[in-house]
């Protein structure tokens, strides 16, 4: 599988661009105290916890973080490296992967929360005295909760350092991008083709149904969830597997009132109508992380097996795989041409 569009592209002058790489983010270690932090950091966001503030405070700081932290620092440490957080480590990775793809750009990566805070990556960009700046947000769909997040997190650490009038250039969601889609097939496919599963789970981020079906704020026409299900559909076409052997399911829910079913319950199931040998896909991923390393490769793994399966496979996240750097580098390029 290639993608000629990729290929036809003219590089333009790069030397007055920077690249701003934009991701949720991580503790800056895995003890109780520091995941405290990160979790009031990230639940106070009001996108990501739509609700009134007073409300939202009593929750986040009264009941949800005394009774969380200590057993999300558990599972951070079940997954943590030398290096730190996989989800910083991976990102970096990416980040430095780049680097080769544009070597007249500064780039640099920035977290919403946690450790790498945003601002002072972007503080980097800024001090270069650059013309625009690319800004690529490591989510292939568009939520509130996520992109829509990050742009006003950025919008308003540009206006603290004065630098509201850069000229900005957002690579907009690419769930569909033929880039994403071939860097997908590389990363995958071999994969599937080795383990010969008998179903595949396409797992993808929970949301509340109330932001899965809202409009998107960036005006690109489907909803969250209509979006995870032709990022379904176009992955089940081009990795040549039979519709009727592929199951879309959501993980990472909190509460009531979420998009179902729910990726543990269908990976229970499956177990139970005789499937041994399953894959999982999450396209919500780009970068590996507690969603993937723990919450599927060890929650999930341990509930299929528990209920019958015997070999369950989760397929990486792209992380800095090869293909996906080349794919991004093909983003990026395409949003530059189109400013010129």
């Amino acid at each position: 599988m290639t993608n000629p569009a990729c290929q036809s592209l003219n590089v333009p002058s790069t030397s007055e661009t920077g690249l701003l790489l934009l991701y949720t983010g991580s503790p800056s270690h895995p003890d109780p105290a520091c995941v405290a932090a990160y979790l009031r950091e990230f639940l106070m966001d009001p996108c990501v916890m739509d609700m009134p503030g007073w409300l939202r405070g009593t929750l986040v700081k009264g009941v949800i973080v005394p009774l969380r932290a200590r057993k999300s620092a558990a599972k951070y440490q079940s997954i943590w490296t030398p290096e730190g957080s996989p989800l910083t480590w991976y990102t970096q990775c990416f980040r430095e992967a780049l680097r080769e793809q544009f070597p007249e750009s500064p780039i640099a990566s920035g977290a919403a929360y946690g450790g790498e805070p945003l601002q002072e990556s972007l503080s980097v960009l800024v001090k270069a005295s650059l013309r625009r700046l690319v800004v690529f947000s490591l989510f292939p769909h568009y939520a509130r909760a996520t992109r829509g997040s990050l742009r006003m997190l950025l919008d308003a650490a540009l206006r603290r350092l004065g630098a509201d009038t850069l000229e900005l250039c957002e690579v907009p969601p690419f769930y569909a991008h033929p880039a994403y889609l071939e860097a997908m097939y590389k990363a995958v496919f071999p994969a599937l083709e080795a383990f010969h599963p008998d179903h595949v789970v396409f797992s993808y981020h929970g949301l509340p149904l109330r932001q899965a079906w809202a409009p998107p704020d960036d005006g690109s026409g489907l909803n969250y969830e209509q979006q995870c299900l032709s990022s379904t559909e176009a992955l089940v076409r081009i990795l040549r597997l039979n519709p009727e052997q592929c199951t879309q399911a959501y993980q990472s829910r909190f509460g009531r009132g979420w998009l179902t079913p729910s990726t543990e319950s269908v990976l229970v199931s499956l177990a139970g109508d005789g499937k041994r040998r399953v894959a999982l896909i999450a396209p919500s991923f780009v970068t590996d992380c507690l969603e993937t390393l723990e919450e599927l490769d060890m929650e999930v793994k341990e509930a299929f097996l528990a209920a019958g399966g015997r070999e369950f496979l989760r397929i990486p996240a792209l992380n800095a795989h090869p293909a996906w750097v080349e794919g991004a580098a093909c983003l990026v390029r395409e949003v530059l041409r189109a400013e010129e």
